[in-house]
């Protein structure tokens, strides 16, 4: 319930976007009513305007915000014991009226007028602070960890190591980074179709991935000690060498002095840096995309054992199966048996 703190002033807790019986309290915080079962439409003493909720996958959760409140108000996010692994991003696109006011237990955390991308983990508080009298628009997104994994893996990007390694961190994770002008257009694509109820889900749900990641790729290279920039000459270099590995993932590998020969890297120079980057040795970080290859095959194509690891470059269809059963814990025949409840 809404706690009025002045004759101007209101705190209304941030309602969790997955949850009903929120999104009903929040129709009756701001005067709200349904058309549907997703878009608040809002014309009260309060704010006017429309509030749209989007569910396109079970683990994403999205809604658009675009409100002209005529007294202040503060949204306050408590947080939530043990919810580490669950994560909000917020996208503001009007900073100069609504602010992050409090992070955690930083208070006065945004500059005025400045887009920035916030994630943050559901275990911490959080609250934004609304100006009165002007048009106020973002976005927020709720994900699981295991949702944000997945991005990276179906996406290839050269991160899924950095996030693996974060999420493992004792402490709840906050990411926060200045928009880039290809965020912002992608945040303002976003919006017009997430505040279109007649939006396709799947549009939500590719223009939410692709500025997800983005900002990701982004925020995680700066905070990961040692990662080099998207401009680094060598970053540049171990994508080439990454390239390589994938185009031989059916072939066989070749050595390291031949893949450091054409991406003009010395042999030391090309592991350390790829290391860096991916957070795996060349070898492993190849037999890891190799089994991912060898699993999808089996689960998705008419192959055999055999045939899977005649494809694959294996003379020797033991050496497949040892392989395969050390690596996913599990022999590719059992795999095959199981289908997708294997994986």
């Amino acid at each position: 319930m809404s706690t009025r703190t002045s004759m101007r002033n209101y705190r209304i807790k941030f309602p969790a976007i997955d949850l009903d019986q929120e999104f009903v309290q929040l129709s009756h915080e701001i005067s709200g009513e349904f058309d549907g079962h997703d878009l608040l439409r809002v014309s009260g003493r309060l704010a006017r305007g429309i509030v749209q909720r989007w569910h396109p996958e079970p683990a994403f959760s999205l809604r658009a915000w675009n409100l002209l409140f005529q007294q202040e108000v503060e949204f306050y996010k408590p947080g939530t014991q043990g919810a580490d692994k669950t994560y909000t991003i917020i996208f503001i696109l009007t900073p100069e009226h609504v602010a992050w006011q409090q992070i955690g237990t930083h208070r006065q955390f945004s500059r005025p007028g400045s887009r920035s991308t916030l994630l943050i983990a559901d275990s911490i508080p959080m609250d934004l602070e609304i100006a009165p009298n002007f048009p106020v628009q973002w976005i927020d997104v709720n994900v699981s960890a295991f949702w944000l994994a997945q991005q990276f893996q179906k996406a290839d990007l050269p991160l899924e190591a950095l996030w693996d390694k974060l999420s493992a961190d004792n402490k709840p994770l906050v990411l926060i980074e200045p928009s880039l002008a290809t965020d912002n257009v992608s945040v303002n694509a976003l919006f017009e179709a997430a505040i279109n109820p007649n939006s396709e889900p799947h549009q939500i749900s590719a223009l939410t991935v692709k500025l997800i990641n983005g900002f990701l790729q982004h925020a995680l290279r700066h905070r990961v000690q040692g990662i080099p920039s998207t401009h680094d000459v060598h970053f540049e270099k171990i994508m080439e060498a990454e390239a390589i590995l994938k185009a031989h993932l059916q072939k066989t590998l070749p050595n390291l002095n031949a893949i450091a020969h054409q991406v003009a890297l010395s042999e030391s120079t090309l592991k350390r840096h790829f290391k860096s980057i991916f957070g795996k040795s060349v070898y492993e970080y190849y037999l890891a995309k190799k089994m991912q290859l060898a699993k999808n095959l089996l689960l998705e194509k008419p192959l055999t054992v055999n045939e899977a690891a005649l494809m694959l470059g294996y003379e020797k269809v033991s050496n497949f199966i040892d392989i395969f059963k050390k690596h996913h814990g599990m022999s590719p025949g059992s795999v095959k048996k199981k289908g997708h409840h294997s994986l």
